[in-house]
């Protein structure tokens, strides 16, 4: 009779042990889902901002030391080079580049998203116009945003981005 019972407790606990990592595994798959949701908006509002060139938003967006960066080759180099941006450098210079012509444009195409717990990467895919009516130069490329969360905010820490 002790054998048995000991085989009920081990069952029991094998079924125990069964849901509650089903139900746990659930809970994170949901979990998940609420924070690729909460970030497939984060950067629509983001490509919204940029484009309405709503820069004081747009710097809400990014952590107070985040970077962009790509590869950049100015007239006077040679060779093309690694080019890291802070965001309030980037923002200080937008006279000179999207706030220079009428239009400007990026648009979020697609996305790739990967939430573990505060941290957060997302590869899009976007398009964007530049220029005026008469000289539009249009172009598609890919941003990869790494995002962390903080006091349940989610914050952009650095865009690489490289157009096609």
């Amino acid at each position: 009779m002790e054998n048995r019972n000991i085989k009920l407790f081990i069952c029991l606990l094998i079924t125990c042990s069964y849901f509650f990592t089903a139900c746990n595994s659930e809970n994170q798959s949901k979990s998940k889902n609420i924070h690729d949701d909460v970030i497939k908006e984060l950067l629509i509002d983001y490509y919204q901002t940029m484009s309405d060139r709503n820069w004081k938003s747009y710097k809400d967006f990014f952590s107070s030391d985040a970077t962009l960066t790509t590869i950049w080759k100015k007239e006077t180099d040679s060779i093309p080079k690694i080019l890291t941006t802070s965001i309030n450098d980037f923002i200080a210079q937008t006279k000179d580049g999207p706030d220079s012509q009428p239009i400007f444009e990026e648009k979020m195409l697609s996305s790739e998203i990967n939430v573990n717990k505060n941290l957060a990467i997302a590869w899009v895919r976007y398009e964007a116009k530049f220029g005026s009516k008469n000289n539009l130069t249009e172009w598609k490329g890919i941003d990869v945003f790494s995002f962390i969360r903080h006091n349940n905010e989610w914050k952009v820490v650095s865009i690489v981005f490289e157009s096609d």
